[in-house]
């Protein structure tokens, strides 16, 4: 049964570095403003993310039936734990570490140009003048309407 919890492990290494791999190339587009790109690159989040899931519900299910546990900071606890399963599921866990930091880099980066354009907006409507701006449904609005994005 470890051999298999190990390949499973392994899978699911391949796929989180897959995933952050992706992140990566999310924001190198997000980055150029390739907006288009990023509809191609939700589809693969999404599928790796599916998959990720499944492979997760049934490496836990594998290492409940071996007795083996999580506690904090991704330590494994149990009674006689392969020396291989600790290393592959070390090697996940900094995969997963990788994933999740590239995330956040992303959100940063979604951040800052979300600021930015509020910030460009806020700027067009204090001129004083009724500069027209275009609303989410593509057509001319003028003057300030809407929600700000940036209250809430």
């Amino acid at each position: 049964m470890s051999q298999s919890l190990i390949q499973n492990l392994r899978r699911e290494t391949e796929l989180a570095q897959a995933f952050a791999t992706v992140l990566g190339e999310e924001r190198s587009l997000i980055k150029a403003g390739d907006y288009q790109a990023l509809a191609g690159l939700l589809e693969r989040k999404v599928e790796l993310a599916g998959l990720l899931g499944a492979l997760t519900r049934a490496r836990e299910a594998q290492m409940g039936a071996l007795g083996i546990r999580t506690g904090a900071g991704g330590q494994l606890f149990g009674r006689q734990i392969d020396p291989s399963v600790e290393a592959a599921w070390r090697t996940l866990v900094f995969a997963a570490r990788t994933a999740s930091d590239a995330n956040a880099l992303n959100a940063a980066v979604v951040d800052a140009h979300l600021e930015f354009t509020e910030e460009a907006i806020l700027a067009l409507r204090q001129r004083g003048d009724n500069t027209t701006l275009y609303g989410r449904d593509g057509r001319a609005q003028t003057g300030p309407q809407g929600v700000s994005l940036a209250t809430g």
